[in-house]
Formats: C-alpha cells, sequence, structure tokens
C-alpha cells in the first residue's frame, strides 16, 4: 500500500513539474509574440477619400488597398476640425482641446529661444521627479500648460493615454516626421504618441526624416528611404507613429501654383507615397499592424464637404470594410476607436471609461463599396442643410399663412376664400407625411441636388394630404400617424438603414450619433404615437356609439398600451432605439395622454404614480442597459458612472448636455418651428373661436390627447442635449390639427376631413 501511494505521490509531482514547465513555456511563447507585435500608424496629413481615389490608379497602390481593411474615419472634437485636435483625440481615447499656445514638440537640444532648450524648458515645468532630458528622445513643453486649459471643460481630458499606456507596459514608442517647412514647426503627430508628461522616448523629428528637394513645395520632401530603414531596424514590440506632410505642404500652397504645375507635383507626391506604401507593405513581417490614416482632409477636400478622411488597416488576413460597436455602420468607425485598436492589437488592456471601441472586419466589401457608401454620405452631408433649411422655412410659411388666414377670414365667405382655404387645409395635412417621405426617401439611394428631392417630397405630400381629403379626421389622422410609427419601428428593428441616410436623421460626419433614434425622429416617434392612440380612440369611441349608443369602449385601450409598451421598449433597448432622453419624454408623454383618455382625474395619486413611474422607468433604462449583452452605449457608461459614484464625470455630461441644449435653442431652425407653433397655439387659444368648439365638442378624445403631445414635447426639450429639436418636430402633430379644423368651413358637415 506504501509503494502505491509513493508511485502515486511521485506520478503527481512528475506531472505537476510537466505542467509547470508547459505553463512556463506557454508564457515564454506569449512573451514571444506579444514581443513581435508592432503597430506602425501613418498619418498622411491631408489625404483625402479623393486621393485615395487617384492613388488606386497606381496599380501597385490598387492591389495594397484591395487587401487592406478599410474604413472612413468621423472624428468629433471639441474645437476645430484640425490635425491637432484630431491627434488629441486619437492619442487620448476622448474629448480634449488643442490650443496655439501650448506650442509644438522638440528634441530636447532644440532652441525654443536664443538662450533656452526645449529639454531646459522641460527641466523647467516638469514635476522635480521628472527627468525629462534623460528618458525621452522628443518632448512637449507645453504639456502642463494643455492640461491646464482642458481641465475646466464639459469633458474629462486623458491627454497622454496613449503613451502612458504603452510605457506602463514596458512597450516600445517611437515618432518619426514632422509638416516643418521654413522657420515653422508643424509636429502635431507627437500629440498622438506622447505620454502624461508630454515625452515620446524615441524617434526623430527634423534632421533625418526630410531632405531638401528644390521642386517639392518649401523645397522640402519626406526622406522615405530613412524611414523605410528606421522601421526596418525597430524590433521591440509597440508603436512607430510617422506623420507624413507632403500632400499637406502641397495643398498649403496650391492656391499659388499654376494648375498645370500644381497637377505635375501632386502626382509626384502621389507617387513617392504610393511607392513608399507598396515597400512596406511588402516587407511587412508577422505581428506587425500598418495603419494608414489622415487627421484630417485637405482643404479642398473640407471645401466641397468631403470631410470624411478614410483608414486603412493591414495586419494579414482577408480584406474588408472596418467597423465597430461605436459606430455599427459597416465601412465608418470613430476617431475614439484607433486607442483601444492599437492597444488591442498590442494585446495590452485598454483602460476603463473609454468611448471607443476595437475596430473589426465585416468581410464581403471592399474599397469598391466603401467608396461608394462614403460618396453618399457625403453627398447627404453637402446638401443636409439646405434641405432641412428649405423644409423648416416650408412649415414655418404654412404655418405662419394658415394661422394669418384663420384670423383674416373668420367671419367671411366667398369661392375664393373658401379654394383658400382648401389649399390651407391640404398644405397642412401634407406637412403630417413630410417625416415619413424623408424616411422612405433615405432608402432611395439617389444622388439628386436639394430642389429636385424636395420637389418629388412636396409632390408626394401633397397627393397624400389630397388621399386624406374627405376622410373621417380621426380615421385620417390614424392612417398617416401609424404608418409613420410602423415604419419608424420597422426601420429601427431592421439596423435603421432609412433613417442612417435621410436628411431628418443622424450626420456620420458631424460623429453626435451613429445608431438608434436621433433627436429629429425621436419627437416624430412620440407625437405621431401619441396622434395615434387619440385618434383610434376617438375613431372607436365614435363606431360604438353609432353600434351601442352608451356602452363604454375599451377596446382601443387594449392597442393603445401594448403599442406604448413596444415604443417604449424600442427606445430604451441598447440594441435598437438607444435612447435615454426619448424613453423618459415618451413616458411622460404617454402616461399623460393615458390619463386624460381613460378620463382618470389628476390628483396626487396620479401625480405620485406618475412620478413612480418615472423613477421605475430611469431604473428599468439602466437595468436594460447594463445586463444588456450588446457593447456599451452611452447610456450604459452613465448607468455605470453612477453605480460607481463617479459624480464629477456625471455632472460634466449634464453640463455638456444643457450647454448644447442652450446653444441649439440659440442657433438652431428648429427653434423658429417651435416659437411659431407656441405663437399660433397662443394665438388660436386666445381669440374664441366657434370651429374650435365644435372641434372640442365633436373630437373630445382627440383634443384629450393633445395634452399627451405637449407633455412629450416640453419633456423632449429638457431631457436631451438637442431636445429644441424633439419639441419642435413633436408639436407639430398638435399644431397642424388643431389649426386645419380652425379653417374648416362653415358649410361643412361634422366628421369630415375636407
Amino acid at each position: 500500500m506504501k509503494k502505491w501511494l509513493l508511485l502515486a505521490a511521485l506520478f503527481v509531482l512528475l506531472w505537476s513539474s510537466q505542467l509547470g514547465q508547459d505553463y512556463a513555456g506557454a508564457a515564454v511563447e506569449s512573451k514571444k509574440n506579444l514581443q513581435k507585435r508592432q503597430v506602425i500608424a501613418l498619418f498622411v496629413e491631408g489625404l483625402s477619400f479623393q486621393d485615395v481615389e487617384r492613388l488606386r490608379k497606381y496599380p501597385h497602390v490598387d492591389n495594397w488597398l484591395r487587401k487592406a481593411e478599410a474604413g472612413a474615419l468621423s472624428i468629433r472634437s471639441p474645437g476645430a476640425r484640425s490635425a491637432a485636435n484630431s491627434y488629441l483625440l486619437m492619442g487620448s481615447g476622448g474629448q480634449a482641446l488643442y490650443t496655439d499656445r501650448s506650442g509644438t514638440a522638440y528634441h530636447p537640444e532644440e532652441y525654443l529661444s536664443k538662450y533656452e532648450t526645449a529639454g531646459e524648458r522641460m527641466v523647467e515645468v516638469s514635476p522635480p521627479e521628472v527627468e525629462p532630458v534623460a528618458r525621452y528622445r522628443i518632448v512637449f513643453p507645453g504639456i502642463y500648460r494643455l492640461q491646464a486649459e482642458n481641465r475646466d471643460k464639459p469633458f474629462t481630458s486623458r491627454i497622454g493615454l496613449l503613451g502612458e499606456t504603452l510605457a506602463r507596459h514596458n512597450l516600445s514608442v517611437i515618432s518619426y516626421g514632422s509638416g516643418d517647412y521654413d522657420d515653422i514647426r508643424t509636429r502635431h503627430a507627437v500629440l498622438f504618441a506622447m505620454d502624461e508628461r508630454g515625452g515620446v522616448p524615441f524617434g526623430n523629428l527634423s534632421d533625418k526624416t526630410a531632405i531638401q528637394a528644390p521642386s517639392y513645395p518649401y523645397g522640402v520632401k519626406t526622406n522615405y528611404d530613412y524611414l523605410l530603414q528606421s522601421i526596418d531596424r525597430e524590433t521591440a514590440s509597440g508603436l512607430i507613429s510617422i506623420q507624413l506632410a507632403d500632400l499637406a505642404r502641397l495643398y498649403q500652397v496650391a492656391d499659388d501654383m499654376a494648375p498645370e504645375r500644381f497637377a505635375k507635383q501632386y502626382e509626384q507626391v502621389l507617387k513617392d507615397l504610393g511607392g513608399f506604401l507598396d515597400r512596406l507593405l511588402s516587407s511587412r513581417k508577422p505581428g506587425q499592424m500598418v495603419m494608414l490614416l489622415s487627421p484630417v482632409p485637405n482643404q479642398k477636400a473640407v471645401q466641397a464637404k468631403m470631410l470624411l478622411p478614410p483608414v486603412f488597416v493591414w495586419k494579414g488576413g482577408e480584406a474588408g470594410l472596418l467597423t465597430s460597436a461605436t459606430t455599427r455602420q459597416s465601412g465608418l468607425v470613430s476617431g475614439l476607436d484607433i486607442l483601444p485598436t492599437v492597444l488591442a492589437f498590442l494585446q495590452v488592456s485598454v483602460p476603463d471609461g473609454l468611448a471607443g471601441h476595437v475596430m473589426k472586419k465585416e468581410t464581403g466589401k471592399g474599397i469598391g463599396e466603401l467608396a461608394y457608401e462614403v460618396e453618399q454620405i457625403h453627398h447627404i452631408y453637402a446638401n443636409r442643410s439646405s434641405v432641412l433649411y428649405t423644409y423648416v422655412m416650408l412649415q414655418i410659411v404654412i404655418l405662419a399663412a394658415a394661422a394669418a388666414l384663420w384670423v383674416w377670414g373668420r367671419g367671411k365667405s366667398g369661392e375664393s376664400l373658401q379654394w383658400g382655404r382648401r389649399a390651407m387645409r391640404l398644405a397642412l395635412l401634407s406637412m403630417l407625411w413630410f417625416p415619413l417621405l424623408f424616411l422612405l426617401e433615405g432608402l432611395a439611394g439617389w444622388r439628386v441636388f436639394p430642389p429636385v428631392i424636395l420637389g418629388v417630397l412636396i409632390l408626394a405630400a401633397m397627393a397624400g394630404a389630397w388621399l386624406m381629403e374627405g376622410r373621417p379626421l380621426p380615421a385620417a389622422l390614424a392612417v398617416v400617424a401609424g404608418l409613420t410609427v410602423a415604419l419608424l419601428l420597422i426601420d429601427g428593428w431592421s439596423g435603421a438603414p432609412a433613417m442612417r441616410r435621410s436628411y431628418l436623421g443622424y450626420d456620420p460626419v458631424i460623429g453626435a450619433r451613429f445608431y438608434g433614434l436621433g433627436n429629429e425622429y425621436e419627437g416624430v416617434l412620440i407625437g405621431c404615437t401619441i396622434l395615434f392612440a387619440a385618434a383610434l380612440y376617438q375613431w372607436s369611441d365614435s363606431k360604438t356609439a353609432e353600434k351601442a349608443p352608451g356602452r363604454e369602449n375599451k377596446s382601443a385601450l387594449w392597442v393603445i398600451v401594448p403599442l406604448f409598451l413596444l415604443v417604449l421598449a424600442y427606445m430604451a433597448a441598447p440594441g435598437w432605439g438607444a435612447d435615454a432622453g426619448g424613453f423618459l419624454a415618451g413616458l411622460i408623454g404617454f402616461a399623460v395622454v393615458l390619463i386624460r383618455l381613460q378620463g382618470w382625474r389628476p390628483g396626487k395619486k396620479s401625480l405620485l404614480l406618475l412620478a413612480g413611474g418615472m423613477l421605475v422607468g430611469i431604473a428599468l433604462l439602466a437595468s436594460v442597459s447594463l445586463l444588456s449583452s450588446q457593447p456599451p452605449t452611452h447610456i450604459t457608461r452613465v448607468a455605470s458612472q453612477l453605480l460607481s459614484g463617479d459624480w464629477t464625470e456625471v455632472m460634466h455630461i449634464v453640463e455638456r448636455k444643457l450647454e448644447m441644449n442652450l446653444r441649439l435653442i440659440r442657433i438652431s431652425v428648429w427653434s423658429r418651428v417651435f416659437v411659431v407653433s407656441l405663437l399660433v397655439l397662443g394665438l388660436l387659444a386666445l381669440r374664441s373661436d366657434k370651429y374650435l368648439r365644435h372641434f372640442a365638442s365633436d373630437y373630445p378624445l382627440l383634443v384629450k390627447g393633445f395634452s399627451g403631445v405637449i407633455a412629450g414635447s416640453l419633456a423632449g426639450l429638457l431631457l436631451n442635449d438637442s431636445g429644441i429639436i424633439t419639441a419642435a418636430t413633436c408639436i407639430i402633430y398638435l399644431v397642424v390639427p388643431t389649426l386645419y379644423t380652425a379653417l374648416c368651413e362653415p358649410v361643412e358637415e361634422r366628421y369630415s376631413s375636407s
């Protein structure tokens, strides 16, 4: 027995020893793999998708671009759309604002003034325990000024996060290249790679990365041979950041050049860049990820409103389009995604609290499909302001003209006045069709001028209004509102393909929202759902009164309550609407209209019930967000910050949203619609009118439902960072039916929408 025990103990010992060797071997192998991983970030300043299309004319470059993981980069910085702000955002993984007073980067031996070097300045400004000259080959003396100027902002900046994270994991950080010309130093790419103390351990910004070239802008060009040799020598794991500025320098002097000379120099710059890219990718080693991107496009692209810069990634494997949980759109990523992607490839844990996510690849599509999508996005962005401004002004003109006609035509009659009233009623009814038509237009994929788009939409809206004419008013309103709600929900459950490319949808170029329910359609969905509920109640009650007078109607309740719950679930779900403000505004509006339609008396119990429902709704919203299998959204992050007690960041979010809302109230054209709507409602309320009294007596449930529209509109105004947009698009579903009824003819029968 003892022998067997001894043998068993010996076996366990040997097995444990072997297991330990296996684990040790795996750890060594893992360490080797980690050491071989390297990210090479090529920042081609001024590169746009137009330039990419020209690069594809070179067969060797087109071959590499077809093999790449490709995407468009949306960068939303708190300040101007500049290269410095873009580098800061990508290097910090969040909002940060560059200021000119912070200066730029230097080698320690470079002179800032006649008597002081950059290294000496860094010693002066750095904490005593930091030795910047000994630790860094590149220094950014303005780091502490930059941090101070970002301290009292409605966002929490983490300047230098990428470099600091890599340094803590003992990974190499190297920075090459600059945009220098004459005596002007432009070295903003260091903002991407530096750590929290404003330093980069290795690199070269000046003498060897550029060479004299008399035929190039400012007589200087990038030394691609030196860069290739330097990259080839670097075997340590980590980040190599390279600023390539030949194209940017060329565009700076473009207006000073003859067109023929610019075209020739342009081809030469692209040829140099293409050759460098071909040589670099041909010698790419296993474990290397090459990332080609631009912080900002060139000025010509900006003037053409083509503001999305390209990003390409090569790391082996099949080509595809880039996407991320930040955008949830194929071929579109955010500048916030760059930092997590770099860290993930280097097998470094991503810091908590970042808004960006690791970029992923969707196979099956390539650069051809990306070019089409980007052209579509840029077309919508270029024409959005003119389309929406015309649409909003059309709303204002119709409301103002209808109100003026009502005031002037009270107590008057005549054939011309009758035709004028009918035309104005049709115009009012057409306003209810526009949100639905704008959503359908997003699926068309056409690229036509704004007058054509607006002309088609106006004709379609007038056709819809003409079809509604002569129908019972509750039924007509229920049809247009019900269709709009149904299409919005179907589109949302399908991934919002229509809303993403609608002029009333969200804009990837601005980057305020990439998925879910936008503020414009948030107001439409709340207003249409309430209008549909009130119209259905009225229509159902009328039918019940005809068949069984005195009988209480409950059939509409069994339709409306599930609809309210369905809409709220859509707005709350992280994978669908992901709209916290819309969920709360809808909850308030739906509760108010349900209380009014059911005839419940608004006493203390009702108010307590409403307040309790709000608290339950907020708790439910937070729970759904935290427990969801979907990637974290802004709702999830806020809920996590509340639970962790990070009140500073929560207050920053509140401050940022209030600041945005107040700014939009001042400058947005939607605020004019809201103000005009309020003025029209005030005018109708102050001046007694027999047709409005008939409206209240003929359609009492429909009128009661309007209180929900008011509640939802005001709640949307207060609970969203762009609340004025929600309020303006929601309140239309109160103003239009009311003003329409005020313009009814004296000879018209009740229950008619003609």
